[in-house]
């Protein structure tokens, strides 16, 4: 039996207007007044993905930034596992090697960014790579209202922030329009010439660069051990290549209809689109008690 659901959060919980539907949010709770836990395991940091719960009144564990990060239901951070300075400075020498590239850093205090423009560029693609049915026309529109309500701090450069001894870098993020072209080629490289880290996607025009202990996986195990749960009473449910070692993890793995063809290929079962409520659907067939029909 089913005990615990975790759920990404962009191009799963969220639909195409990265809103946490009502359709979502009343099954999730259906879900939790009958006992069952539920956990949101997200690349996001912790400001930009509680205020869409709290719109919601729903109380849950948050695993943030690829597994960087968990914080209880009161948003008590509990632990964070976050990248060498002397890492980060290794990347963006890598970095500094390709053209079309722009990378910001996530950390525990806040987001840093070096370019409104190419933030605004980034969060559009990845909104229309999760969305192929909006236009990236359509999708800019929205990075650009989202974008000025999100907590990013604009820097010149980097050094500085590097310089912070009280700040924990939880996450690097790196995109071009190049795709996979450049991706590919630059992600060897950086298995080549940096140590211990875990590089996944949630986009096909993105990188996301991490400690090699922080990934979903390991936190929704982590999070599982604490409630005495094993992997065949947890259900994962996601789209992207961020997703799939929780995917991997789970008896219960879930692919939205939008998922990349990785994500697809981790996963043991299929919902939705996110712009058709497919973690609600999802979670109402657990309540049911016919999971799927292959179960």
């Amino acid at each position: 039996m089913i005990k615990l659901i975790v759920s990404d959060m962009d191009g799963t919980l969220l639909n195409e207007h990265m809103e946490i539907s009502n359709a979502n949010a009343s099954a999730i709770k259906r879900a939790q007044e009958q006992g069952i836990h539920f956990a949101i395991a997200t690349g996001r940091d912790y400001p930009m993905a509680s205020p869409m719960l709290k719109d919601h009144t729903i109380i849950c564990p948050l695993i943030a930034q690829n597994g960087a990060q968990y914080f209880d239901g009161t948003g008590k951070n509990l632990y964070n596992i976050g990248l060498e300075k002397k890492t980060v400075r290794q990347m963006l020498d890598v970095f500094s090697q390709y053209e079309s590239l722009h990378e910001e850093l996530m950390t525990s205090k806040g987001i840093y960014s070096d370019n409104k423009d190419q933030r605004e560029e980034m969060l559009a693609s990845m909104l229309a790579d999760m969305n192929p049915d909006i236009t990236f026309e359509e999708a800019l529109e929205t990075a650009k209202k989202r974008v000025d309500e999100m907590p990013i701090t604009y820097v010149d450069d980097y050094s500085d922030v590097l310089s912070d001894q009280s700040l924990v870098v939880l996450k690097v993020a790196v995109h071009t329009k190049k795709g996979k072209t450049l991706l590919d080629p630059l992600k060897e490289k950086l298995y080549e010439a940096v140590p211990d880290l875990a590089i996944t996607a949630s986009s096909e025009r993105n990188l996301e660069i991490n400690h090699q202990n922080a990934q979903k996986g390991l936190a929704v195990a982590k999070l599982a051990r604490k409630l005495d749960l094993k992997a065949d009473q947890v259900m994962t449910i996601g789209d992207n290549i961020n997703d799939i070692s929780m995917l991997k993890w789970a008896k219960y793995s879930v692919a939205m209809e939008n998922a990349a063809p990785e994500a697809k290929e981790a996963a043991s079962y299929f919902t939705s689109s996110n712009r058709k409520n497919g973690v609600a659907e999802a979670i109402t067939r657990v309540l049911s008690g016919k999971i799927y029909k292959n179960d």
